[in-house]
């Protein structure tokens, strides 16, 4: 256990992510899309943000209500098109609002091709959004899917621990966020030698279309202001990780 020395994230598949998720899935050596867990009320994996008139804007890919959310699996959330074609919504709203950015011609049929993805799943069609994005910025982290990982139960940290168990990792690289619940479960990873890190991105600055600087985006606006060839060395810049 933990003598391959892995590096390992476990994350939602989430639509259209801030730079500081790119740059997890950078650093570790597997990232695992956690896709057996429920879908969150109003969560990022159905929602991002886009620049629109200088102002943060919330766009949102439409779901089928088959069931209460709380009973729906990630996995199986539906897409709607029942009432549009989100995909040419979202385009639109990205030629309108980015064409003036410095790289927009130069980036807008390889994006366009991504967010048209034909798919009836959400979660396929955000981890194709997220390999694809992650094939631009060269980044050859491998992936898995949570889903595809036979008798993995448990929830939250227990759930965690035994996706690490499973692969074998010696560190497990965690977002910020999970700070709060992880620390529950330290005695339980230090017996199994896996250390927990955590990632504090520290987000950068960059030339950005429009007035007023706008934090947190999603990966989109970097991309269609900076380009490929600098827009991964932008966001290693932000990069900052430390020990539990």
């Amino acid at each position: 256990m933990g003598k391959n020395k892995l590096k390992l994230a476990i994350m939602q598949p989430t639509f259209n992510p801030w730079i500081g998720y790119f740059d997890l899935i950078d650093y570790v050596d597997e990232f695992v899309f956690l896709d057996t867990v429920q879908l969150a009320k109003r969560s990022w994996q159905v929602r991002n943000k886009l620049k629109v008139n200088n102002k943060e804007y919330m766009f949102s890919l439409p779901i089928k209500k088959e069931k209460s959310r709380d009973e729906t699996i990630l996995k199986d959330v539906k897409l709607s098109f029942d009432n549009y074609d989100f995909s040419l919504k979202l385009n639109s709203l990205i030629l309108r609002n980015y064409k003036k950015a410095r790289y927009f011609s130069e980036l807008e049929e390889k994006i366009f091709n991504i967010l048209s993805y034909k798919t009836e799943y959400l979660c396929e069609y955000n981890i194709n959004f997220i390999k694809e994005i992650s094939k631009l910025l060269n980044i050859n982290t491998n992936f898995s899917l949570s889903s595809n990982l036979k008798n993995i139960q448990g929830n939250k940290g227990d759930l965690i621990l035994n996706i690490c168990i499973n692969k074998s990792c010696s560190e497990y690289i965690s977002a910020l966020g999970s700070k709060d619940y992880l620390y529950k479960y330290l005695k339980k990873f230090n017996m199994k030698n896996i250390d927990i890190v955590y990632q504090y991105y520290k987000h950068p600055i960059y030339n950005q279309v429009g007035e007023n600087f706008i934090y947190q985006l999603g990966i989109l606006d970097l991309l269609f202001n900076e380009g490929l060839e600098s827009s991964k060395e932008i966001m290693l810049k932000g990069r900052y990780f430390i020990d539990c």
